[in-house]
């Protein structure tokens, strides 16, 4: 239980600024107490360092303008995407035969059905990670307390009365367990909760760019934010009213901005390797 303690002691003061965490630590090893009195301490500090930032209006503003509507919105396409692409799941995988891959037909659909299924994911991934950006970029102190909050609004998404569900007439799938209950947080946790939480990381480091880029930068992020809600935005207020991207019959502007993620990383990948090269 000590050792549990102690563990727990350290992953807490991650959360606490570089210059805070190692003083905190060096104060721990230094003091003598056990595991328990040292979590508690933590756990006190570290309570107190979150509750300061709300003291202000920022972090207030951010959390009713920002986390909670593009939380919704990230509940219902998720819900969405992942009810439309258990269809083509179902179709393929649970009805698989080798023998139709000599059909030219039968090639060509699933073709075509793979890039639905892949822009449909891909679009999910880089909304949910633009919008984990924009909210540690805008509120880097309180992004702990509001990336908890962002996950308990997702998961409570997840919950019956939650996100609506997109069955339509496809009965057959959805009387199976794992398309109707385990898919639809699989497809929340990897495409809307880590990418949202790599995003929140990603843009608590966004100020120490120089300016230039770091307007080019939250220039792309508001537009492609501002896209999210134009599209789906009416998934929210009249459930089945708007296509969104699912249904997208060509990717138009406000789409391919969308996808201004894959940009930054690689160009970040990019950055980070010509600086190794040449520091060696």
């Amino acid at each position: 239980m000590t050792r549990i303690c102690w563990w727990l002691a350290d992953i807490l003061c991650r959360v606490l600024e570089p210059s805070e965490r190692e003083a905190v630590r060096g104060d721990l090893a230094e003091s003598g107490e056990t595991g328990s009195q040292a979590l508690r301490d933590v756990l006190g500090l570290v309570v107190r360092r979150q509750a300061a930032p709300w003291t202000d209006w920022r972090p207030w503003l951010t959390l009713m303008a920002l986390v909670v509507p593009f939380g919704m919105l990230l509940c219902f396409v998720s819900r969405r995407i992942a009810d439309r692409s258990a269809i083509y799941v179902w179709l393929y995988v649970n009805n698989w035969d080798w023998v139709l891959l000599g059909n030219a037909a039968f090639r060509h659909d699933l073709a075509r059905y793979f890039a639905i299924v892949f822009i449909g994911y891909l679009t999910l991934f880089c909304w949910s990670w633009t919008s984990g950006f924009v909210f540690g970029s805008v509120s880097r102190r309180g992004i702990p307390v509001q990336g908890v909050l962002f996950g308990l609004l997702l998961f409570f998404g997840e919950l019956p009365g939650g996100a609506p569900r997109y069955f339509g007439a496809n009965t057959a799938v959805f009387e199976l367990t794992f398309y109707r209950v385990m898919f639809p947080p699989i497809v929340q946790a990897v495409l809307v909760f880590v990418p949202s939480l790599w995003g929140m990381r990603q843009g608590m480091r966004v100020t120490s760019l120089r300016p230039v880029p770091r307007t080019i930068i939250w220039t792309a992020a508001i537009a492609a934010l501002a896209a999210a809600g134009i599209q789906n935005w009416g998934l929210v207020a009249i459930p089945y009213s708007q296509p969104g991207v699912w249904d997208g019959r060509h990717i138009g502007l406000l789409q391919l901005v969308a996808y201004w993620p894959l940009v930054y990383l690689a160009a970040s990948a990019i950055g980070r390797r010509w600086h190794k090269e040449n520091c060696l």
